[in-house]
């Protein structure tokens, strides 16, 4: 009976996640928005539905349930990953592939886990049963080369993000700043997934007039006569950076995805291993947490530097900028929960 109170309660919250993710998806202006809020309706709908089903006793349909959860959740996460492998190969940019190989990873072992694994129980050690003679197990190996592939990627990309941001600062390093306005845009690359702009921004300098762009491209345009930084070499006016996000501080995050997603299946491996045992707190769940919050507040900060201002910033996400804000949330909720001794373990002591 308590347990099942537990469970009514619990689905209070729920439920008003739910009306939220339903109105905000009825409200929205364009089929991709819905597209973006659809799987965290479906996965909150079953959720809801599942935890109900617990708490008047229907065990075999809340089961069915969450393979349904699991079902609708890696489906958009497969989905999303295959649209983004089939942009970057039709636009024969491999090098951002590669950027989804730790999902690919974690995409498989969940569907392992959810539908293919029997039970909990240890599977028993067969002794005549060996891979090759020298016992190799071609499972871990091919799992270590494709954790090491994209490890030595992040660092490579994150080399190369940290040197043209040392370069670019050590040469805006006697510039002078002053603002800029933003008066004009041109296409810095079109494809069928859509188009990306140029931003061009006017500056003064003793009463004449220069204009600097953007080294990337970016589908969010600012209001007309919006300001950015302008550094400029008193010199020659005319050799100027902008300030705030460049395409250095683009690779320097994406180097450091690649290296802090990698670290998840190595902290994982030593996990397992029983290297974390002594520590109070739970070293892999206080890492993913960073990790998501990481990955949830770095393209709100790059969009920053590039709009100039949180107004512009929020206003160009549009809907979209629910998935960072749900992703830091999720990241801090974990990291503080890992952080906190296990109840367990208090109990142990206390004995």
């Amino acid at each position: 009976m308590k347990n099942r109170g537990f469970l009514l309660v619990r689905a209070i919250p729920i439920s008003f996640i739910v009306l939220f993710l339903a109105r905000t998806m009825l409200k929205a202006q364009n089929v991709s928005s819905r597209i973006v809020i659809l799987p965290f309706l479906i996965c909150g709908l079953t959720e809801l539905l599942r935890t109900i089903f617990l708490a008047v006793g229907w065990e075999k349909a809340a089961k069915l349930l969450y393979k349904v959860y699991a079902a609708s959740f890696l489906l958009y996460v497969f989905g999303f990953l295959g649209v983004w492998c089939y942009v970057n190969f039709t636009n024969q940019a491999y090098l951002p592939l590669l950027f989804s190989l730790p999902f690919w990873l974690v995409g498989g072992y969940l569907v392992y886990r959810v539908f293919f694994r029997k039970g909990d129980q240890p599977a028993k050690a067969d002794p005549k049963k060996r891979s090759l003679h020298l016992n190799v197990n071609f499972k871990v190996v091919v799992t270590c080369f494709l954790v090491g592939v994209c490890l030595l990627s992040g660092i490579f990309i994150l080399f190369l993000g940290v040197k043209d941001t040392i370069q670019l600062s050590q040469r805006a390093g006697g510039y002078t700043a002053t603002e800029g306005h933003f008066v004009d845009y041109e296409v810095y690359r079109s494809d069928r997934e859509g188009t990306t702009y140029r931003l061009i921004y006017e500056y003064e300098v003793n009463g004449a007039p220069y204009r600097v762009s953007t080294d990337y491209g970016t589908s969010a345009i600012p209001a007309r006569n919006s300001t950015r930084t302008v550094k400029y070499d008193p010199a020659n006016p005319q050799k100027s950076v902008l300030a705030g996000s460049n395409s250095a501080n683009w690779m320097i995050f994406m180097g450091l995805f690649f290296v802090l997603g990698s670290t998840v299946f190595i902290l994982a491996w030593l996990t397992v291993k029983g290297c974390f045992d002594r520590f109070k707190v739970s070293v892999l769940g206080v890492y993913i947490g960073v990790v998501f919050t990481f990955v949830g507040a770095g393209p709100i900060l790059l969009r920053r530097g590039e709009t100039g201002s949180w107004p512009a910033c929020f206003k160009s996400f549009g809907l979209w900028i629910l998935i960072p804000l749900m992703m830091i949330a999720v990241g801090l909720f974990q990291t503080v929960k890992c952080l906190l001794p296990g109840r367990s373990k208090k109990g142990e002591k206390g004995r």
